[in-house]
């Protein structure tokens, strides 16, 4: 019968020396191997960004016409430029109205959102974001410079309008609808006037991307979430009821500034942490 000790064995000297020994090796391979693994982790992490998820818009590749891309247009000083005058930058363009009360002034911040994390990244000079009007009667130069302060914008934000014709032309290629409507009743304040409003624009929400040569290469449709938007005190007292009501409503919305910013490290291939 084999019967169990009572005490433990202890190892001849030899034994433990070689014990040591194992050990020793096993704990620098250990350390090999986290090394190993380090490097794999900074090299992932180098990696291009991948596309955007078909969940927040669609992927593109189509060159904007020469037809579109030199539309002339004006900018807030009164300069004559078009979309063709941006090539070498990745541009994030958008439709919007200085005097819309729903929707805009939220994208606007959302976008301003976006831009801080670019510049904070270092690219500011190779990202211009672009806001183009649906609303040509009202936003005169004039009027997109002040919105400029209004809406607090930085110098690579780029506030156009144009003849009703070209804007009619160029909202029609990029898919955007607008409609002249009947102001609420009783109406908004023109937040730089301060005299009632005499009427609205209703208008499709678009968020369109051209890459450095001047490709569409992704489209948003739809609002964005206004519950985490950074809104200037005056964006947030122009906001009417509905806008009000946008800034808590996400079952509409489709988009945020961190998934906008994600289609921007795509096409940047960098990968860019959104501000904090």
């Amino acid at each position: 019968m084999t019967t169990t000790p009572t005490t433990t064995p202890q190892p001849a000297s030899g034994t433990r020396g070689r014990t040591r020994q194992r050990l020793t090796i096993a704990g620098i391979a250990a350390v090999v191997v986290l090394f190993a693994i380090a490097a794999v982790l900074g090299q992932n992490s180098k990696a291009a960004p991948n596309p955007p998820s078909e969940n927040i818009g669609t992927q593109l590749n189509t060159a904007l016409p020469a037809s579109i891309a030199q539309l002339p247009l004006v900018d807030d000083t009164g300069r004559p430029t078009n979309l063709a005058a941006f090539q070498g930058k990745i541009v994030v363009l958008t439709d919007f109205m200085t005097l819309c009360q729903e929707v805009c002034p939220i994208t606007t911040a959302q976008l301003n959102q976006v831009d801080q994390a670019v510049t904070k990244a270092g690219l500011a000079g190779k990202v211009q974001f672009v806001e183009i009007t649906v609303d040509p009667k009202r936003d005169t130069p004039d009027q997109l410079h002040a919105y400029r302060a209004f809406a607090d914008l930085p110098t690579n934000f780029s506030l156009l309008t144009g003849t009703p014709s070209n804007l009619a032309t160029l909202w029609k290629y990029l898919g955007v609808g607008y409609d002249t409507v009947k102001e609420d009743d009783p109406p908004g304040i023109d937040w730089r006037t301060g005299k009632p409003l005499t009427y609205d624009i209703q208008h499709t929400d678009v968020l369109m991307y051209l890459d450095s040569s001047g490709h569409e290469r992704f489209a948003i449709v739809g609002m964005p979430v206004g519950t985490d938007v950074n809104l200037t005190a005056g964006e947030q007292s122009f906001l009417n009821d509905e806008g009000r009501a946008n800034l808590k409503n996400t079952d509409e919305a489709t988009w945020d500034h961190v998934q906008a910013l994600q289609v921007v490290s795509w096409l940047a291939k960098k990968h860019i942490r959104p501000a904090s």
